[in-house]
């Protein structure tokens, strides 16, 4: 008898254990939402200014849970350089990102002096303040009807080792998607 009483004891303590540690069906669920923007640049003048126009629904992650979103929060941003000339500089890189309309900016982000091969493989942070933070947030208020962007890169008296130049850079976008359980 002490030993069947030991064996529920057991199975009790393992349950017990189950109940607590398992997982809530009604926690929420996050997932990240990476939206990568590519720019590939070649030219010859001193000025570049080259734009991308992005969506949500551009993203599968986004597509997958669009009908079961509850909140999108931004996260962070980030400048990396993928490829470029060698000494490929310039005075000021400034990455802006609009909303769709292409006016209204979220965020205005500026680098000087700006040297490409200081990012390759060492990614630049973007450093937002909290009212560019709250204004995309805002941006992204109701997470079922796809937002679009506007994302520009320009850079001022740039110089390099041989003409043409070619820059392969790629900013990223990181947001946390909330979904309903």
């Amino acid at each position: 008898m002490k030993k069947h009483y030991r064996h529920i004891l057991i199975l009790s303590a393992f349950a017990l254990l189950f109940l607590v540690n398992s997982c809530n069906p009604f926690d929420d669920i996050y997932l990240n939402l990476d939206m990568d923007t590519e720019f590939n640049i070649t030219a010859a003048g001193s000025e570049i200014s080259i734009q991308k126009d992005f969506c949500l629904s551009d993203f599968e992650d986004y597509g997958d849970n669009k009908d079961h979103l509850l909140e999108i929060r931004y996260i962070s941003s980030a400048y990396l350089t993928i490829n470029s000339t060698p000494g490929l500089q310039g005075s000021n890189l400034v990455l802006t990102l609009y909303q769709a309309d292409g006016s209204t900016v979220l965020f205005k982000y500026t680098v000087s002096p700006f040297i490409a091969g200081n990012y390759k493989g060492n990614p630049l942070k973007i450093n937002l303040t909290q009212q560019e933070i709250d204004n995309i947030n805002l941006y992204l208020k109701n997470p079922k009807v796809d937002k679009c962007f506007v994302a520009k890169l320009e850079l001022s008296n740039v110089t390099a080792s041989a003409m043409p130049y070619q820059l392969e850079c790629k900013t990223e976008f990181l947001a946390e998607l909330k979904i309903e359980p």
